[in-house]
């Protein structure tokens, strides 16, 4: 028996409805992948990566702070040269006489130049690379040659901070080392030994500009005397800034510390003329990375934090301030 009302053709195609006939999708080619990621990269918000921006701060800060250092060192060593002129005199006028307070008042202008909070130099006259930059110094004296065979408590008073150090015969140096750096750094200070058995330590660069330079010490008769402690100054391993601003250039040996704080200044400017050109290399790596489509407007971002280094750091700043999607999504994770 046959069911009526039924077409056999309903599942067949018309050939007259050529509109129903659907047109296969465009074929489109399979992009590589590296230039995938270099579209998503453009893509990217730069708010979207605060690691790289982060590094790149990080970067240029420190690159114009050496920059900045640069040029002090050239300040520094161009009134150094004048001093030195000035202290080779056997007599000196008035007018020589006023020239040399302002020269050692630009001397401390200069040594004070900060960058950011932070100073550009240290000083040893050396240019600033990290947070905390070290300030070393020796206490005449104070070595493990001395009265070697000898027990005996040595008492130090630095930078009102009081280091016990018990010199004891029968334990070898390296452990008696191991002791010491301990009790110095409770002070918040550190030690090492240097080749001649000598003590060498190191205090911040802040603290350093704040102190005057003098060890109280005592001992039990043996390396330092007993009874009431004695002011000792201490022996920077390099020139510092307080020597020649507080020199006396008519003493005799005035010209050869002149002449060593202009030799480290040298030295410095050659070293960090080395250290800026793999510097300015990072920079521009990183630059590289920083390229978007909404940048075009304002003109080549590169260019403009090569031109502008501190301005451009400024705005970097300013625009990437508070939370970003990395950041909520890391705290997010941490719920």
């Amino acid at each position: 028996m046959k069911l009526a009302g039924i077409s056999k053709r309903k599942n067949q195609v018309n050939p007259t409805a050529p509109n129903k006939i659907k047109q296969p999708g465009k074929v489109e080619p399979i992009q590589p992948q590296t230039a995938v990621m270099r579209q998503q990269i453009i893509r990217m918000n730069l708010q979207e990566r605060p690691n790289l921006i982060a590094e790149v701060s990080d970067s240029h800060r420190m690159y114009s702070r050496l920059s900045l250092a640069g040029e002090v060192l050239r300040k520094l060593a161009s009134e150094l040269i004048n001093l030195r002129t000035i202290a080779g005199l056997s007599q000196y006028s008035p007018e020589q006489a006023n020239r040399i307070d302002q020269i050692k008042k630009n001397l401390a202008v200069w040594g004070n130049k900060q960058l950011f909070g932070n100073y550009v130099v240290d000083s040893s006259f050396a240019p600033v690379q990290s947070d905390d930059p070290i300030i070393e110094f020796t206490v005449p004296g104070l070595d493990f040659s001395r009265e070697q065979y000898r027990d005996e408590v040595v008492s130090l008073y630095i930078n009102n901070r009081l280091v016990a150090l018990a010199f004891d015969r029968t334990v070898e140096k390296d452990i008696l080392l191991e002791q010491f750096k301990m009790m110095f750094a409770y002070a918040h200070l550190r030690l090492r030994v240097n080749s001649r058995q000598e003590f060498v330590i190191g205090i911040k660069d802040s603290q350093w500009r704040n102190w005057d330079g003098q060890v109280y010490v005592s001992g039990q008769g043996g390396r330092y005397a007993e009874g009431t402690p004695i002011a000792v100054n201490v022996t920077p391993l390099h020139p510092v800034f307080e020597h020649i601003t507080r020199l006396a250039v008519n003493e005799a040996g005035a010209s050869d510390q002149i002449d060593q704080a202009l030799e480290r200044v040298n030295k410095m400017f050659v070293a960090l003329s080395r250290v800026l050109k793999s510097k300015k290399v990072h920079a521009g790596q990183l630059i590289a990375f920083c390229h978007h489509p909404e940048l075009e407007q304002f003109g080549s971002f590169k260019r403009h934090l090569i031109e502008s280094p501190e301005v451009s750091l400024k705005s970097i700043q300013r625009g990437f301030q508070g939370p970003t999607r990395d950041n909520v999504i890391n705290l997010l994770a941490k719920r």
